[in-house]
């Protein structure tokens, strides 16, 4: 049973089981961009391109990325209904996550990441029309 060790931010962990680093790659404390070694490998590779991992063909196995869609939606946040640039935010947050992972196609990492500076925008702006329509229309009324 070969021993596993993971770099991740620096820092190396390890030694730990096959099993044990898979119940770690499930729970999220190693992601697919993380560093792994065992005995027997040239080199240090990321989790995501270990078969024992990821599965036999990593690539063929994760998810299409999202991105125009979450850009779209983040525009439309910007430009028309900030719920809108709610959805694009909560989405960008769990496809970047699952991009990092090795779970999700990551060529759409900057199209995910810019629907979601959008859906931010858009969101504090549509909160921040709110708060003043909202401030409008007290005072309007105490005028009344």
């Amino acid at each position: 049973m070969s021993q596993w060790h993971v770099t991740r931010n620096g820092q190396q962990f390890g030694p730990m089981s096959l099993e044990d680093l898979r119940q770690q790659i499930a729970s999220g404390a190693v992601t697919g961009s993380d560093l792994v070694w065992a005995e027997g490998m040239n080199e240090w590779a990321q989790a995501a391109a270990v078969p024992e991992l990821f599965g036999p063909t990593p690539v063929a196995g994760v998810r299409p990325h999202r991105g125009a869609v979450i850009l779209a939606l983040g525009i439309l946040g910007l430009v028309t209904c900030f719920i809108l640039g709610v959805i694009a935010w909560s989405m960008a947050n769990n496809d970047l996550r699952d991009m990092s992972a090795g779970m999700m196609d990551r060529s759409g990492e900057q199209l995910t990441k810019a629907g979601k500076v959008c859906g931010m925008v858009g969101t504090i702006l549509g909160l921040i029309s709110c708060c003043f329509g909202s401030l409008i229309a007290s005072l309007s009324a105490l005028r009344n």
